[in-house]
């Protein structure tokens, strides 16, 4: 199915407004502010989504106020959403975010009419490595006035998204009635869960080589590719991919040497640089100290990647050696 498409509905994981899995913390059926937006109403006079036992929600919302192919963003009862055009080869969608592994359980699609229009909704498996798409989950429709839901629970060819992958919620207008749009989506799945492959100790970063870029100072962080193994003696690259290709975390021996001052270093997922807490702690000048942790990889462009930020006193700083004991797949 081919689709015309000019605008990215935004989509924020439902992390973002603190909703716990299996809860609807915080979430209204007020008939103020907008549906699936900022305070979390999902509408006016709107049924929350039945609960899948275990599940973690997500949302989506419409973009912010932005025309979508010509219309504006529509205002109507205390409820914002994105008109569609009339007919069924225009649409708006949405990005279902969730990681890579996690399996679909349901999807909400909530759509809004002035009229008595018709909504169709579509799920979609989007490859982005050979730039195609499947649907999971085709052609349903609600019609009516204000709110209207759709609910998915049944995904075929699969409900599990593979990495490369992404899945979107699609919407329609099938019936050429004007004033229906989108308002939003909540969604619910299950986490992929990860399984511990031990290996052999290996070294992938030692900032005590030049290669490496030498101690790490306080305020500075230091991105590292974890794919490769090195070698301890001449920090040379030893062996390729020794952690493979769709590894989603590590664990890890992190060490400090010649430290100046007092300090820490955070071992963080990917290329996050926001520290929330520390993996290893120094009080002094000249220590060595080892700890061990563990991080998530990156994933996209910094697949295979965690970063290393130095914080503590003015002028502090360490070199940081990493080891590497095992992979979660």
């Amino acid at each position: 199915m081919k689709r015309t498409r000019v605008l990215l509905v935004a989509a924020f994981a439902i992390g973002a407004l603190a909703w716990p899995a299996a809860s609807l913390a915080g979430v209204t059926t007020g008939t103020g502010g907008a549906p699936l937006k900022g305070n979390a109403q999902v509408g006016p006079n709107l049924a929350l989504p039945t609960l899948v036992p275990g599940a973690t929600l997500g949302v989506v919302t419409w973009a912010d106020a932005t025309a979508w192919h010509g219309a504006a963003v529509f205002k109507s009862a205390g409820v914002d959403y994105y008109a569609t055009d009339s007919g069924t080869s225009s649409d708006v969608w949405a990005t279902l975010n969730m990681p890579a592994g996690s399996t679909l359980a349901q999807v909400d699609v909530y759509g809004y009419s002035t009229a008595a229009g018709t909504l169709d909704w579509d799920v979609f498996d989007v490859d982005g490595v050979n730039s195609s798409e499947a649907i999971l989950a085709n052609g349903a429709s609600a019609s009516g006035t204000g709110i209207i839901q759709t609910t998915f629970s049944t995904f075929n060819p699969s409900g599990t998204i593979a990495a490369g992958h992404k899945f979107e919620v699609d919407l329609r207008n099938s019936n050429s009635t004007t004033g229906v749009g989108f308002s939003g989506a909540v969604f619910q799945y299950f986490p992929p869960t990860m399984t511990l492959v031990p290996m052999t100790p290996v070294r992938v970063f030692d900032s005590r080589f030049s290669r490496f870029g030498g101690a790490i100072n306080v305020g500075a962080s230091r991105l590292v590719n974890v794919k490769n193994s090195i070698d301890v003696t001449t920090g040379a690259d030893a062996t390729a991919d020794a952690i493979p290709a769709g590894a989603r975390a590590i664990s890890f021996t992190v060490t400090v040497t010649g430290t100046v001052g007092s300090g820490y270093v955070a071992v963080l997922p990917g290329i996050t640089t926001t520290v929330t807490a520390s993996t290893i702690n120094w009080s002094g000048s000249g220590q060595t100290l080892a700890a061990g942790g563990i991080v998530t990889l990156g994933s996209g462009a910094a697949e295979r990647q965690v970063t290393l930020v130095v914080g503590g006193s003015a002028g502090s700083g360490a070199q940081v050696l990493l080891d590497i004991t095992g992979y979660y797949m």
